[in-house]
């Protein structure tokens, strides 16, 4: 067996604000996200499926991806970390047909989630709204449809309370666990930190049983991709309808059609980067 594991900061436990997630803030740089993997890996090493796992990929999916240290793989031979961008399929680099299941380790909920712990889908300065197929996504069903391009099930998702509702109806079978409740955008309700660990311990061994048996299914999505964007800005869609292939819906919204699911994540990533340079001119 082999397992990836994709990593992000804001559903995980102790996290509420964007400097707890920011790279110059070394007080929380890695420490939370770096805390709750030792958790994951305690409860691989405790399955009885540890003997028969030959590899575990992190990637490192926060930002630039440099929130954890190298160090980290000292832990386990097994593991190999991806860092660093740019990359192709950001959150998913690495990410092939040789992967039993997929691990989501500090997930939050997409944009516009009530009471969602700092809510966003893939940009927080760039997106108000994305569909694939006519269906709201955040950042573990975008994510999850590209593991099942691999047919790999996300048998794990580890992010806040919003996150776990909005997952619930649409992958019953993968294993949540919920890191905190929001009050608003920036408070919530901290689980206890003991609590937090026996609980991603025990469905760390729960999701690879489920892996083993095959009751966890690929989140599947239908060809042809129909992806839609709306953006904070019609200077974000004037620079995204740019793209080859991309069509612009209204001044806030561009769409774009492909039979590739590879394709869909990869003009994703490019009209969001895109969108940076408005951002950072500050128009």
């Amino acid at each position: 067996m082999r397992i990836f594991v994709s990593t992000d900061m804001e559903g995980l436990p102790g996290i509420s604000a964007w400097h707890h997630v920011d790279i110059k803030d070394k007080r929380y740089l890695g420490r939370y996200m770096e805390e709750t993997m030792e958790w994951v890996l305690e409860g691989i090493k405790s399955s009885p499926q540890n003997s028969k796992i030959d590899q575990i990929l992190i990637c490192d999916s926060h930002s630039l991806g440099e929130n954890m240290s190298y160090d980290f793989t000292a832990l386990d031979d097994r593991l190999y970390l991806v860092r660093g961008g740019l990359r192709d399929y950001y959150m998913m680099a690495g990410m092939d047909s040789s992967f039993s299941t997929v691990f989501f380790v500090g997930y939050h909920a997409g944009v516009g989630a009530l009471h969602g712990t700092m809510d966003h889908t893939y940009s927080n300065t760039a997106v108000h709204s994305l569909k694939i197929n006519g269906i709201r996504m955040n950042e573990t069903t975008i994510n999850a449809a590209f593991a099942a391009e691999f047919g790999a099930p996300v048998s794990m998702v580890i992010g806040d309370h919003a996150l776990v509702e909005e997952l619930k109806p649409i992958m019953p079978d993968t294993v949540l666990v919920e890191t905190k409740k929001g009050l608003s955008r920036f408070a919530a309700i901290m689980k206890p930190k003991n609590v937090v660990k026996r609980e991603v311990i025990e469905a760390t061994k729960k999701a690879l049983e489920k892996t083993e048996k095959g009751e966890v299914k690929p989140y599947k999505l239908e060809a042809p991709y129909t992806l839609e964007i709306t953006f904070r800005s019609t200077e974000m869609a004037d620079e995204a309808s740019l793209t080859p292939g991309v069509e612009r819906v209204n001044g806030y919204t561009i769409k774009y059609v492909s039979s590739s699911y590879k394709d869909i994540m990869q003009l994703l990533l490019a009209v969001i980067y895109a969108s940076r340079i408005a951002t950072e001119m500050g128009r």
